[in-house]
């Protein structure tokens, strides 16, 4: 098969597989209001999930103007493609290919008041180790980073680098928003580094949140 009708068939049968699977999950949400009160403080937000979970996230913050990063590789633009058919709005680039440049561009946006959820592990890992961009990016737009994590009852885990989870039908997704982590404007490299710990330390927690939130549901 052709690239260019691979980046059309693919997408389009990875939407719909998301809709019709989305529609027979049971749904719980923990801590959506921190959501609204960084809202309200009038700072964008920078919701953060691992790079394995972002299946779900992209579905519940669906056709709310969240603004996603995507790589420039093939996996990207699928990715891409993906989530512009759910109402996205997408930025390309990373850390290792027009990472400055992405950058910029998410800077620009979050001072534009959009809100933004990116995958402080992606695009390449290691799994659940963040990098530092989050960090930045929070710190040069003045915005709120709110961490979160998704648990699954039933779900197939694929043999990638991230262990990427989908969420099989029927399947009860426990969903939770972790304490908001404000950064300095000043930032020394020790500093840099605590809050890029605090950043990973907070989605762990926000997972383990969720896995709880899970065994009260099952």
């Amino acid at each position: 098969m052709k690239e260019g009708l691979k980046y059309k068939i693919i997408p389009q049968f990875a939407y719909l597989l998301q809709r019709i699977t989305s529609g027979t999950l049971k749904i719980e949400v923990k801590n959506k209001e921190r959501l609204l009160e960084a809202k309200e403080s009038g700072k964008s937000i920078i919701l953060a999930f691992w790079h394995g979970q972002l299946w779900f996230p992209a579905y519940y913050l669906q056709d709310q103007g969240y603004v996603g990063l995507a790589s420039q590789s093939r996996d990207g633009e699928y990715i891409s493609r993906v989530l512009k058919k759910m109402g996205w709005e997408m930025v390309r680039g990373s850390t290792s290919r027009g990472g400055a440049r992405s950058l910029l561009k998410l800077i620009k946006k979050l001072k534009a008041g959009k809100n933004i959820a990116i995958t402080p592990d992606g695009p390449r890992g290691p799994r659940y180790q963040a990098q530092a961009g989050v960090v930045y990016l929070a710190q040069k737009s003045n915005s709120v980073i709110i961490p979160g994590g998704v648990a699954f009852s039933k779900e197939k885990v694929f043999n990638s680098w991230d262990k990427f989870q989908l969420p099989l039908p029927f399947s009860k997704v426990a969903l939770a928003f972790g304490e908001s982590i404000e950064v300095e404007d000043n930032l020394s490299d020790d500093k840099l580094e605590e809050y890029r710990k605090s950043v990973e330390d907070g989605l762990n927690k926000t997972v383990k949140t969720a896995k709880d939130m899970l065994g009260e549901m099952i």
